[in-house]
């Protein structure tokens, strides 16, 4: 996933999680975006926060990328991903 803003600054997400490819899961990105963004964040980085955060939140929920993650499994990792990134 890229980032890109309109002043050509782009953010590329290390996450390639074959596990995201799901119906809904696109949905919980949208929403986190949106909570950061309800926040008062950048819109750029909201929508790169937002992307990193899902991403973990992937991970922790499917570890090693296997498929079948359902959008309402990545919910639950999204506080997880968040702790984990507050350190």
């Amino acid at each position: 996933t890229v980032v890109a803003s309109p002043n050509g600054t782009a953010m590329v997400s290390p996450f390639a999680n074959p596990a995201l490819a799901t119906a809904g899961t696109g949905d919980v990105l949208a929403g986190a975006v949106a909570g950061l963004l309800a926040q008062g964040l950048d819109p750029v980085y909201a929508a790169a926060l937002g992307v990193y955060l899902h991403g973990t939140a992937a991970a922790v929920a499917a570890p090693g990328g296997h498929t079948g993650l359902l959008a309402s499994d990545l919910l639950p990792a999204l506080p997880r991903a968040i702790a984990a990134l507050a350190g």
